[in-house]
């Protein structure tokens, strides 16, 4: 494949995507299905042309673990801390965390019965399954009510994140008991740390670095630290959301005598600026991990009984384990609308991916993840669409002020 014909694929997919991110309102799709179905129409292009795109598993996993801290990045840059958000945020990290446990153990069931598998490999396999997604989950609902938008996007920041902590735990540790525990909830704290630490001199970089190029070196050392975090077994997600809820709410964490090391007049600018590029990179990033996640699926496989005998019930119960959490922690009206709002995406894809290959269960096809992201954002769209509109200006998740 010449030159011309790379850079005429690559500006085409971009424009394309740009013209799906706009028109998804008129079509009521998200665009992430539109690229994936992009991708599916580019592969057969491709094996009807003879034009194969090379090294694709050696691009699918990097670029999509830059997604991620990408997105992660943006959901923490679009956040704010304020006192009177305490109990939005608590709601949702409760909802977060019990449709997440009551996910996992129904998809881990299912698993155990159908495959014969140990526990553990049970839970490591469904766990990609039982995480929202905020890469479509956000997105996906702009035709929403402010306040059930902000839920959704501190939820399914809070079902990423808490994700990948389990996922980590469950990876690394071969028993469960207190001391393994103990040892888990220890590492957060370290991590959290560690992450405010990193995340003040990260900001005095973006404050202090006077080269026309200053936003690109904050985000390799971004990156240098996640790796490294990452071979070490760390949490480094948490590191990501921790430095973009900093910048997003500088005044908050800079204050008394550290006001003198920080001139919070000029950061305000660069930080709306470092939101830009970030908006902007996620954006493009998105866009190829999805059209090459499309591309990537075998098309005859995708209509396997064995594939869609295993999405079936771990759609079924993606919705099932959200109705409780939300019934009990919102109005009915919020809760009905929001039970609908739980696709799975990037994050389901790329932990799956990083499951260790003597815990994977070989006997689920690849081409559930392709389905249990298609089947998820289409009931997705329907709540969505069935919702919009429907609440009173008075509802709301946060408690009514006296």
């Amino acid at each position: 494949m010449n030159t011309e014909i790379v850079l005429i694929l690559i500006s085409s997919l971009i424009l394309v995507s740009y013209l799906f991110d706009m028109f998804s309102g008129r079509t009521k799709l998200p665009s992430v299905v539109l690229l994936i179905l992009s991708g599916l129409g580019l592969r057969l292009a491709s094996n009807w042309t003879g034009y194969i795109i090379p090294y694709l598993d050696y691009i699918l996993a990097p670029l999509g673990t830059i997604g991620l801290i990408l997105i992660v990045l943006e959901a923490g840059l679009d956040l704010e801390l304020k006192l009177e958000k305490a109990p939005l945020i608590k709601k949702s990290a409760l909802s977060a965390l019990a449709g997440m446990l009551l996910c996992l153990a129904g998809i881990a069931a299912v698993f155990m019965g159908l495959f014969e598998v140990p526990l553990r490999a049970a839970l490591i396999n469904a766990l990609p399954f039982a995480i929202i997604s905020s890469a479509i989950a956000i997105p996906g609902s702009r035709l929403l009510s402010e306040s059930r938008r902000e839920f959704l996007t501190y939820e399914s920041s809070f079902s990423d994140i808490l994700g990948i902590l389990v996922f980590n735990f469950l990876v690394v540790n071969t028993a469960f008991g207190p001391g393994s525990l103990v040892s888990f909830l220890f590492e957060i704290l370290v991590t959290l740390l560690i992450s405010v630490a990193f995340s003040l001199g990260l900001t005095a970089l973006v404050e202090r670095i006077s080269h026309q190029v200053k936003y690109l070196p904050v985000f390799a050392i971004l990156l240098l630290v996640y790796a490294t975090a990452k071979l070490m077994h760390f949490s480094p997600l948490i590191l990501v959301l921790v430095f973009g809820l900093f910048l997003n709410n500088i005044t908050l964490f800079i204050r008394g005598n550290m006001r003198f090391y920080f001139d919070l007049e000029k950061l305000g600018p660069e930080v709306r600026q470092f939101k830009s590029v970030i908006s902007e990179t996620t954006f493009v990033i998105k866009t190829f991990f999805f059209v090459l996640l499309g591309y990537s699926a075998d098309i005859p496989r995708l209509l396997n009984r064995d594939a869609l005998a295993v999405v079936l019930p771990v759609i079924m119960l993606a919705y099932a384990s959200r109705v409780l959490p939300l019934r009990l922690l919102l109005p009915r009206p919020a809760a009905a609308a929001l039970t609908y709002v739980a696709p799975r995406g990037l994050i389901t894809i790329l932990l799956f991916m990083g499951i260790p290959p003597e815990l994977r269960i070989t006997l689920i096809p690849d081409s559930v993840l392709l389905w249990a992201v298609l089947l998820s954002s289409l009931v997705m769209t329907w709540g969505v669409l069935k919702h919009a509109g429907d609440e009173p200006d008075a509802e709301s998740p946060l408690p009514a002020k006296p």
